[in-house]
């Protein structure tokens, strides 16, 4: 049950762009920044890549403070 549960979520934000709230302390580094949701992990937070200073890290966000917004400009 779970397990349908998290596929769901990944098919709903994987390859979304988003941005974070940034109104939590631990999450204001990103902000002003857009990234992609690269997937949804097991434990239901969303993978995400942020596209400021050549970062080509993966972070680990819960998806209450995460925003789907339109792709960014190029």
């Amino acid at each position: 049950m779970v397990f349908r549960a998290i596929e769901k979520l990944q098919r709903e934000y994987t390859d979304k762009y988003v941005v974070v709230d940034d109104q939590r302390p631990e999450l204001r580094r990103f902000s002003g920044m857009t990234g992609i949701v690269k997937t949804v992990n097991m434990s239901g937070r969303a993978l995400v890549q942020f596209d400021g200073n050549n970062n080509i890290g993966w972070y680990d966000i819960d998806l209450d403070f995460l925003k789907v917004v339109d792709a960014p400009a190029l």
